[in-house]
């Protein structure tokens, strides 16, 4: 298995993962309001991940101003993600945020970073679009303009986190900006969420469900995902990292009782199609023409 194939693979797991505990976090959801949940998901990550943070200190330091900003766009992911949440179901939540591999790839187009090949602009269409067809974005009058808002707004934070992942992955290895991001935004979280302030109220399963949102669902898949950036291009991870919102919206249906239209179940095979063409064809990217002669 060739490198790139290796950072693919992980970026997949990582968001299956991701994917299938969004459901978790939208029952979670449900007691604690978005900014609270957020926080103390990634208090809960930064706990389990000091330890690795504190041996790799040394690799941490030079790039702690990157780590530190990658920390804080999780928090604001997962906030506007779990604001969403209420407004939209959890899969459109989930799909609404998706829009964030497009924006990559329109990022690296235009800021001139990269020629992607035609098949990675394909990819990229067919999987917004099978997003569209997953948050049934033509129903105007269900929709919930607020909670699309909050779901852009995770877009824009995501897309700015894989960019910026990437980035920072070539100076440091994944294992290592991982838990000193998610150590940066716990100490953050941690004021935020105030825990000794939560409600006593909780059951046995919620606080369970916390504790799993923060280990299984942010520390493991966020490792997996950092540590894919530095084996593929952003681009190429934010397409495969789409299958959240398939895994979200396959969950919710499950256990959440969200019921799929047949054009939903569509958008899920176009995106799993899309994430198959990408994962096919990863040669490198065609290089700009080079000026001819004056």
């Amino acid at each position: 298995m060739t490198r790139l194939q290796q950072g693919l693979l992980l970026a997949f797991i990582g968001g299956l993962l991701f994917g299938g505990m969004a459901t978790l976090g939208g029952w979670a959801a449900e007691t604690l309001d978005p900014v609270r949940l957020a926080s103390i998901r990634m208090s809960i990550a930064g706990l389990v991940l000091a330890p690795i943070a504190f041996r790799r200190r040394a690799v941490i330091k030079p790039v702690l101003a990157g780590v530190a900003t990658i920390g804080v766009l999780q928090i604001l992911i997962n906030t506007s993600f779990y604001a969403a949440i209420p407004r939209l179901g959890v899969g459109p939540a989930v799909g609404v945020e998706f829009i964030a591999p497009a924006l990559v790839v329109v990022w690296d187009r235009v800021a001139g970073h990269e020629h992607p090949r035609p098949v990675t602009w394909a990819a990229v269409s067919g999987a917004v679009i099978g997003v569209g067809f997953l948050v049934e974005a033509w129903d105007f009058a269900n929709l919930d303009l607020v909670g699309l808002g909050y779901g852009f707004a995770a877009a824009v934070f995501l897309a700015t986190y894989l960019r910026k992942g990437q980035t920072v992955g070539e100076d440091a290895d994944g294992i290592s900006i991982a838990s000193g991001a998610l150590v940066v935004a716990g100490l953050i979280g941690l004021f935020i969420a105030r825990p000794w302030d939560v409600p006593t109220s909780l059951s046995s399963q919620e606080i369970w469900a916390v504790l799993a949102l923060g280990t299984i669902g942010m520390a493991i898949p966020l490792t997996m995902e950092i540590s894919s950036l530095e084996r593929a291009p952003a681009r190429l991870v934010g397409i495969v990292i789409t299958f959240e919102p398939v895994a979200a919206a396959l969950t919710a249906w499950i256990f959440l009782d969200e019921v799929l239209t047949a054009l939903q179940i569509g958008g899920i095979a176009l995106i799993v199609a899309s994430i198959g063409a990408i994962s096919l064809t990863t040669g490198q990217p065609i290089p700009e023409a080079e000026p001819g002669p004056a």
